[in-house]
């Protein structure tokens, strides 16, 4: 074959260059080679050929069937996961292949993961047809079926960092560095091209509109790197030659820089291929989601295939390549009805955030974004001939700044194909696509727009076209045919890239291989092999801790404090790029379908590692599902006209219902329905708490949804715009005097199905604490209802459940001392309640339709504003203006955080009256005081102290409180005299004096007198009484 017989009789492309003045062109030299005309800043068309396992063109091995694996009744998943381990535990041979697992024909069915984390080994199927091998994933969980993952990361060599010193512009191979000193051929580097403050502001990706958009839309210096792994073919004086071009210019004012590199943990030579994936699901439910999401997963790899694979009703990715992959081939793939919600991070099909990736003849139907690129995906990626039937969304680059991305001959029925700035979509993902080029490709639209400093190019568009990338034909009639063109020469830009470079052999390599499923002679998996892959997951198992107990008003776990902490997560707020990702922390019902990691879906075993001894995990829903929302808009948002949401999905604990249209694009919730993805992340963390002594804190509301905002509430499952449920609730805030009302039978019968589902789902786990809500300020009503339905179930279980009761202090109070539900109370915090700092008690109000946020003024009194004033003379007269000042923020900030003295006191109050119950506030500010009092007076000797207003003198510092038996406990921890009010404290009393030095006798004690210690430390005073009045 000739390349110019690739080429065509006309290059269209060199053409029409004149049309688009900065567009890098190719054409043919009269020694038949390409030649590539570069801009006036250098910029080159990129040699997409490095696509592809190998770095493009080199064929996929195709070894001999090593183990054979047979269909089992019930779960396959142990036989073909023990074939996966036996083969890994091979020696690889030259090529670094250790075998193959053939799966002979029939159905498998798996209802948990299959996970290669071994190099050199293949999956290979009997076919895709019905008559073939057929992988089945069963269960609601929504895992990837088959996950192919290395471990660790890229670590850069200490000393080998290389300052880039001149201008690279794209499509080059060649680096002048400061320095090639100790860089030889065959070097792997790295070339790491920081995102800048500059670049950033120069794309205009800093000005982003919308709430708090400089922490959450616009582009961070640092979030935006794109780092290329390459190899070095050559060295000459200061200058590399690389063995594959970089997609976007660097220069020395960027700071980019090289520097060898090592990835010890990825896995090379591991092949899927030749079988068919099923994600089981409801056929009830046309939209149910509760079933395997991705069909198959590849991160942390290196010259890796999947290969004549069909996949069927997976909710989202066909094929997911995680930004850690390279080198990698996807090829003749059908990804086939999924099964799910049309919107975000659903139906993505033919995904990639790697580098060097083809992805070649591949079908999608039903798809929406059914090819599409990552987070700066540092290219080149190929996308050719591909096709898709019945698309639902675009295709297209959808992240930041995804650079050399081809789509080659690709046709995209029913959507479009976009490189452009996509804005505010994907949380500020602005200008997606970079030096990326569409190739004699069709869709229904066709959108090529050029950043500052790049370029993005269509040619030979057969489409409705927009932007200022778009090269014309010049043979295409405007508004004639639906403005389609017609096809440039080459047919394929990235086949005569790799006939150029590799020639006939580079072209043979794409073409599709037969694989060996002859098991004739192959040894088969046994029975023996499976059960001791069973044995050997049973022997793994930790060793459990004891159970959580309530010992001496302290929760412990085998004798040692078990809460002296807590964990909390992001419930509202998070990130895709991989270094805003993890600053989010760890969650357990944030999801991101394809990622696993610390701020995308959580790895629970690494939550529950990251947890200290004593730590607690608070579990409550989050404020919303979808991204979108944390602009704080409410409705006619241009953004939010579809179920396009953005991640990471905070998930809710309802269940979506497959019919309606929600606030957020997405069906409507059934409320008697919940979301197993969900419940099971909980169980599976509960579970993970019991082994390793932490508790799981599990609150089962947020009133955050019900009040302030509009926002807040636009995607409450339970706002009627929202849920098949007529639940009577209001279309705006505030709606939580009625979400808590339970006299309307329909909503007590769902608060009464969540939370015995809630308690239902964790009834065999032993470390949970159970709380109402962080933030409640309902009525009394519902905190009883709640209360009985927790203690109810427990009765009827024979479990016991720990209840903590975070409350307003008249609502703690009224529980504590109820003589049927105070005693079944195991916990205690402080909720928006304080004693001021001159003594007197401040809580918000509860059942009044307001937040405790909403309340934070009323602790403020006319005397504090006056004393204010007094203080200040210059500050505003207008209420509203005053309130705005600093210094009034200061004055009633400092009312809320009060003083040591009263903080001690709303500690030791819970303390010294209920020394059973766990008092989780911690407010232990005179430790040393604390520990004389508990052993100069035992908890039976401090139980049943009832508060009493009684100190006249001192109380800001001191407070005093009575025992059934008429003793009192006094106490002054900054060592002031007390006097106490003679028409409650009358006659004469032993006194026994208790400071840090311990108690000591005081003698006789008049009330009529003040109470003075001896000494002039912290004291406390125990005064029993000697005569009666």
């Amino acid at each position: 074959m000739k390349l110019r017989l690739l080429l065509s009789a006309t290059l269209w492309l060199a053409v029409s260059a004149g049309a688009f003045a900065e567009a890098p062109t190719i054409s043919t030299g009269t020694d038949g080679r390409l030649v590539y005309a570069t801009t006036a800043d250098g910029q080159r068309m990129i040699d997409f050929s490095h696509a592809g396992y190998g770095g493009g063109g080199v064929a996929l091995p195709s070894p001999q069937p090593t183990l054979v694996v047979k269909p089992v009744r019930g779960d396959a998943g142990a036989a073909i996961q023990a074939a996966i381990d036996l083969v890994a535990a091979r020696q690889p041979d030259a090529s670094g292949i250790r075998g193959v697992i053939l799966l002979a024909p029939g159905e498998y069915r798996i209802k948990g993961q299959l996970r290669i984390t071994a190099s050199g080994i293949v999956l290979r199927g009997s076919g895709t047809g019905d008559k073939g091998t057929i992988l089945i994933a069963d269960g609601h969980d929504r895992r990837t079926l088959i996950d192919v993952a290395g471990e660790g990361g890229l670590t850069e060599t200490a000393n080998t960092r290389r300052d880039v010193s001149g201008r690279a512009p794209t499509g080059t191979a060649t680096l002048e560095l400061a320095d090639t000193t100790g860089l030889k051929v065959g070097d792997a580097l790295v070339v790491h091209r920081p995102s800048t403050k500059a670049w950033i502001a120069a794309l205009k990706m800093d000005q982003f509109p919308g709430w708090r958009p400089e922490n959450r839309l616009h582009w961070q210096p640092g979030t935006r790197d794109i780092v290329w792994e390459r190899r070095i073919v050559a060295v000459t004086g200061k200058t590399v030659t690389l063995d594959a071009s970089l997609t976007t210019t660097l220069a020395p004012e960027d700071g980019a820089y090289v520097s060898a590199y090592a990835f010890e943990g990825r896995l090379r030579q591991v092949g899927i291929e030749n079988l068919r994936l099923v994600s089981s699901y409801d056929q009830k439910r046309p939209k149910d989601e509760d079933h395997s999401w991705v069909a198959i997963g590849l991160d942390k790899v290196e010259d890796v295939w999947v290969r004549d694979v069909e996949t069927r009703h997976f909710v989202s990715y066909a094929v997911h390549i995680g930004p850690d992959a390279r080198r990698v081939t996807v090829q003749d793939i059908a990804a086939l009805d999924p099964v799910g919600e049309v919107g975000g991070f659903r139906r993505r099909m033919f995904y990639t955030a790697g580098q060097q990736t083809l992805i070649q003849r591949c079908f999608s139907r039903h798809g929406g974004h059914d090819l599409s690129t990552g987070h700066a995906a540092a290219g080149p990626n190929v996308f050719l001939d591909c096709r898709t039937e019945e698309s639902l969304d675009d295709s297209g680059p959808l992240e930041s700044w995804a650079s050399g991305v081809l789509f080659d001959r690709v046709k995209i029925r029913g959507d479009a194909l976009r490189l452009t700035d996509r804005d505010t979509d994907g949380q500020g993902a602005g200008w997606a696509a970079a030096n990326s080029v569409v190739w004699n490709s069709e869709a229904t639209d066709i959108e090529a727009r050029n950043p500052p400093g790049a370029w993005n190019l269509a040619f030979g568009s057969m489409a409705t076209v927009h932007g200022d990338g778009i090269v014309t034909d010049t043979r295409a009639v405007a508004f004639r045919d639906f403005y389609r063109g017609e096809p440039i020469g080459p047919s394929s830009l990235y086949r005569v890239q790799l006939f150029d470079r590799l020639g006939e052999a580079g072209l043979k390599a794409l073409e599709r291989q037969a694989v060996s499923t002859d098991a004739t002679g192959v040894p088969v998996l046994t029975a023996a092999d499976i059960k001791a892959y069973e044995s050997r997951l049973v022997t793994a198992q930790p060793v459990p801790k004891g159970p959580l107990r309530v010992e001496n008003g302290r929760f412990v776990i085998d004798g040692q404090p078990a809460w002296t902490g807590v964990m909390s997560y992001s419930w509202f707020q998070g990130q895709i790029p991989p270094t805003l990702a993890p600053t989010f922390g760890h969650a357990l019902v944030r999801y991101v379908p394809g990622r696993t990691g610390t701020g995308y879906t959580d790895d629970l075993e690494t939550v529950v590692e990251a947890m200290k001894p004593g730590m607690a995990f608070n579990q409550f829903y989050p404020l919303w599902y979808d991204r979108r929302r944390v602009n704080h808009n409410y409705d006619g948002s241009a953004e939010r006209d579809t179920g396009e949401v953005w991640g990471p999905l905070l998930e809710q604990p309802w269940a979506r219902s497959g019919e309606g249209v929600a606030w957020d694009g997405l069906s409507k919730y059934d409320l008697t329905k919940y979301n197993p993805w969900y419940f099971d992340r909980i169980s599976d963390f509960a579970k993970l708490a019991d082994q390793r002594g932490r508790i799981l804190y599990y609150n089962f509301y947020f009133q955050h949804n019900l009040l302030e905002s509009r926002a807040h509430y636009a995607d409450f499952a339970w706002r009627p715009e929202n849920t098949i449920q007529p639940t009577g609730l209001p279309f705006e805030v505030p709606a939580a005097n009625i979400f808590y009302d339970v006299s309307d039978p329909l909503r007590r019968d769902l608060h009464r199905r969540y939370i015995r589902h809630s308690l239902d789902v964790l009834k065999d786990r032993t470390n949970v604490v159970y709380g109402i809500d962080q933030e409640y300020t309902g009525d009394d009503r519902f905190l009883d209802f709640w209360f009985d339905e927790l203690t109810a179930w427990s009765k009827q279980n024979r479990k016991p459940v720990y209840i903590n009761l975070k409350l307003p202090k008249p609502q703690l109070d009224r529980i504590l001392a109820d003589p049927v539900r105070g005693p079944k109370v195991a916990a205690v915090e402080f909720h928006h309640w304080v004693y001021r700092p001159d003594g007197s008690l401040y809580s918000v109000k509860s059942g009044i339709n307001r937040a405790p946020r909403e309340q934070t003024d009323d602790i403020v009194r006319e005397s504090d504003v006056a004393a204010l004033k007094a203080a200040n003379p210059g500050l505003p007269v207008d209420p509203q203006k005053l309130k705005a000042t600093s210094l009034y923020g200061a004055m009633r900030d400092g009312l809320w955080k009060t003083t040591k003295p009263m903080q001690y006191r709303a500690w030791r109050e819970y303390r010294d009256r209920y020394p059973h119950i766990v008092v989780l506030t911690t407010q232990d500010r005179y430790p040393e005081l604390t520990a004389a009092i508990e052993a100069a007076l035992p908890d039976a000797k401090r139980a049943g102290l009832v508060p009493v207003e009684a100190v006249v003198e001192g109380r800001d510092t001191a407070w005093a409180s009575k025992h059934p038996s008429g003793a009192w406990l006094v106490y002054s921890p900054e060592g002031k005299a007390v006097r106490l009010d003679p028409a409650q404290v009358a006659g004469s009393f032993r006194v026994t004096w208790i400071s840090p030095e311990g108690a000591a006798d005081g003698g006789q004690w008049r009330a009529d007198q003040p109470l003075t210690a001896p000494a002039g430390h912290s004291w406390a005073a125990w005064l029993t009484p000697e005569t009666a009045q």
